[in-house]
C-alpha cells in the first residue's frame, strides 16, 4: 500500500472509531473496521470504550464544577453533562479544558427558567479553574505607584496577575459559592440578596475569590482592560475615593505586577 493510502486508511479508522465512541453511525456504507475477537464482540468492546469516555468526560466536568454539581444533584448533573458532551465533545487530549464552553451552553440551556442563575455560578467556577492554571508573576508594592511623577499619575496603567478573573452576576453567586465550600457545605442561600460581583486570582498558591462592591468591580474591570487611572474613573463613573480604595486593596493582596507611567 502506498504511504499516502496508508495515512488515509489510518485517518478513516480513527474517524470511524471516534464516531463510534460518540454513538454516531458510520457516514459511509461498507464493512466495519472493527473485528470480532472472542470473548467479546466488536460492538461490545467499542461499548466499553464509549462508556469510559463518557465517564471520563463527566468526571472532568464534575471536578471543574463541584459547587454546581452539589446544587443540582448527581442525577441532573449527569443529564446536563450528557447533553453538553453531545453539543461540545472534547477537542483536546487534555480533559482539563472540556468545561470551557459549559457556562455559555448552560446559559442557553436554562435561559428564562428558574435555574438560569446556574450559568453565572458556572462562570465563577470556570474563572476559578482558569485562575488555577494561569501563570503567577512577582507582585509589586504600592511603592511602584508612588514612584510615578505626580504629573504622570493620571496616565499610569497597571498590569495585573495573569490569573485575575472578574465575574458579575444578577444573582448572589458568590454567596452560593462560599456556602458550598468544605465537607459540611450546602446551606441554602436567599436569592433575594441580589446581584454580586466577584474577583478571583491565584495568590499564595491557592485560588482566592473576593466579593466586590459593584463600583469597585467596575473600576477594576476598567483597569484590567488597560484603562489609565483617569480613564478608569471616567469609564466606571466612580469617585476618586473608590479608585484609591481599589488600588490599595489590589496592591495589598498582590494583584498588581507592573505599573506603567505614560
Amino acid at each position: 500500500m502506498p504511504p499516502e493510502a496508508a495515512v488515509q486508511a489510518l485517518r478513516d479508522v480513527q474517524r470511524e472509531f471516534t464516531r463510534s465512541l460518540r454513538g454516531e453511525a458510520a457516514s459511509t456504507p461498507g464493512p466495519t473496521i472493527f473485528v470480532d475477537a472472542p470473548p467479546l464482540a466488536a460492538t461490545d468492546r467499542v461499548a466499553v470504550y464509549r462508556n469510559n469516555t463518557r465517564q471520563f468526560f463527566r468526571t472532568a466536568l464534575a471536578l471543574t464544577y463541584p459547587v454546581l454539581l452539589r446544587r443540582v444533584g448527581e442525577q441532573y448533573f449527569r443529564q446536563l453533562a450528557h447533553e453538553y458532551r453531545e453539543a461540545h465533545p472534547s477537542r483536546s487530549g487534555d480533559l482539563h479544558w472540556v468545561g470551557a464552553t459549559f457556562p455559555d451552553w448552560l446559559a442557553a440551556r436554562l435561559q428564562q427558567g428558574d435555574y438560569a442563575w446556574l450559568a453565572d455560578l458556572a462562570r465563577l467556577e470556570w474563572a476559578c479553574e482558569e485562575a488555577a492554571a494561569a501563570a503567577v508573576e512577582p507582585a509589586v508594592s504600592v511603592g511602584a505607584l508612588g514612584a510615578v511623577p505626580p504629573e504622570a499619575l493620571d496616565g499610569a496603567r497597571l498590569r495585573f496577575q495573569p490569573s485575575l478573573r472578574l465575574v458579575a452576576s444578577a444573582w448572589p453567586v458568590w454567596s452560593v459559592w462560599q456556602a458550598n465550600q468544605g465537607e459540611d457545605a450546602g446551606a441554602p442561600v436567599d436569592s433575594g440578596i441580589g446581584p454580586q460581583h466577584c474577583a478571583c486570582a491565584c495568590l499564595d498558591d491557592r485560588v482566592v475569590v473576593y466579593r466586590l462592591e459593584a463600583e469597585d468591580h467596575a473600576v477594576l474591570a476598567a483597569l484590567r482592560a488597560g484603562a489609565t487611572l483617569a480613564e478608569a474613573i471616567t469609564q466606571s463613573r466612580a469617585s476618586p475615593d473608590v479608585l484609591a480604595r481599589v488600588l490599595g486593596w489590589a496592591f495589598e493582596v498582590g494583584l498588581v505586577v507592573e505599573v506603567r507611567a505614560c
